[in-house]
């Protein structure tokens, strides 16, 4: 029979029990084998999509119980099934009710009663997986809808999530991720802490200006009214602990204050703090080699093979010329056809003077120095410019 994509997860000790659920399924199906919880665990996490799982009652390490319901969370469409000597009601009711096991079967068991089994644990597992995607076709679209709705009134916030998105799922495709619906959901209500803030706390943050301690109080709060929002949404306790942690660097900087660090930060939080860091370097057109020198000034921040598969990743496709023609300039060493890379803020009190993605004329030049003149300007000023002078409109008309 042709093999093909089940994962079967057994955690048993009895090497005999291993054996014979290698020698029933092995030839049309994946099956891996372990004899404590604690491996069968972590491989659940770093291979997703096992179909079904099976466990001994009295299994070395947490025990099988707490192992099935340890699984239920991790692989919650895969069907789970106790196998155990132990007949007791108790044992019966612990396994149902506290393992959350689909179906209880007596050791020994004939071939003929486990490959039954299987197959009712399989439908079960396929019935699961159609439920969960009719759940999340449904609540993608609830969240979209709640998206379109929070951006007539923080459209700064999240006019970046269609663009994260995209750039998300290169990047999950690379590192070989099949499931990407949390990921996508995560993109999507990324910017809802940033839409409860006081618009100028942002402002602040994000040009690196010292905060009060009342606004540094208010910023410290934000990820966790992000997560308290969404964690008692069915489907969406995941996503709310990588928000919670998606301002986390790598190295342990950000927020929140006390949390992992390294690897210990989940894989989409790591992303999203490196697209979101991303986004906000960039120029509208895209990354460039520019937005990722910025990055790589607080390199610490992000997981190196995230940032290096990044730059990999996303500069593919970027022209030449768009990754060497970078300046920063002054004011006055501004030229017609220069594009800003940043938004061109007021020195003091960080208004908005041009936004970045803006192609510079004669009139916008004046503009700049008029503000810088009044107010005063961020320098030097990022620009993507092109080798020969681009032809510019005039804007004075």
């Amino acid at each position: 029979m042709e093999k093909n994509t089940d994962l079967v997860v057994v955690a048993d000790p009895d090497k005999e029990v291993q054996t014979g659920f290698e020698r029933l399924f092995g030839t049309h199906m994946r099956v891996v084998c372990f004899s404590e919880t604690e491996t069968a665990l972590q491989f659940l996490k770093q291979n997703h999509g096992a179909a079904v799982v099976f466990s001994s009652f009295n299994l070395p390490g947490r025990g099988g119980i707490a192992f099935l319901r340890a699984a239920e969370t991790i692989a919650p469409q895969a069907a789970r099934v106790m196998l155990t000597r132990e007949t007791s009601a108790e044992a019966i009711k612990k396994t149902l009710n506290e393992g959350h096991a689909f179906m209880y079967l007596e050791k020994p068991c004939k071939p003929t009663d486990l490959a039954s089994a299987m197959e009712t644990a399989l439908s079960h597992h396929i019935q699961l997986a159609k439920d969960r995607a009719l759940l999340e076709r449904t609540l993608a679209g609830s969240v979209k809808l709640l998206i379109d709705m929070l951006a007539l009134f923080h459209p700064e916030a999240f006019r970046r999530t269609t663009t994260v998105r995209k750039q998300a799922l290169r990047l999950a495709k690379r590192l070989g991720m099949k499931k990407t619906w949390e990921l996508e959901m995560s993109v999507m209500l990324s910017p809802l802490g940033e839409a409860l803030l006081p618009k100028q706390i942002i402002a602040r943050y994000r040009a690196a200006r010292s905060l009060t301690e009342q606004e540094r109080n208010i910023l410290d709060r934000s990820p966790v009214q992000t997560r308290d929002l969404l964690k008692n949404i069915p489907q969406l306790e995941k996503v709310s602990e990588y928000l919670f942690l998606s301002g986390r660097g790598f190295d342990g900087s950000g927020f929140p204050k006390d949390g992992p660090t390294g690897k210990e930060i989940p894989m989409i939080a790591r992303i999203l703090k490196l697209l979101t860091d991303l986004w906000y370097a960039s120029p509208e057109s895209g990354p460039d080699a520019a937005a990722f020198e910025a990055l790589t000034i607080n390199k610490r921040k992000y997981d190196p093979m995230l940032l290096d598969l990044a730059r990999d990743t996303l500069l593919d496709n970027v022209p030449e010329e768009r990754k060497k023609l970078v300046a920063e300039c002054y004011i006055r060493s501004l030229r017609p056809g220069d594009v800003l890379i940043d938004d061109a803020l007021t020195e003091n009190g960080h208004e908005l003077v041009l936004s970045r993605g803006h192609m510079l004329t004669p009139t916008t030049i004046r503009r700049l120095e008029h503000f810088n003149q009044a107010a005063g300007v961020r320098q030097p000023i990022r620009v993507e410019r092109h080798s020969a002078p681009e032809e510019v409109l005039s804007d004075t008309a």
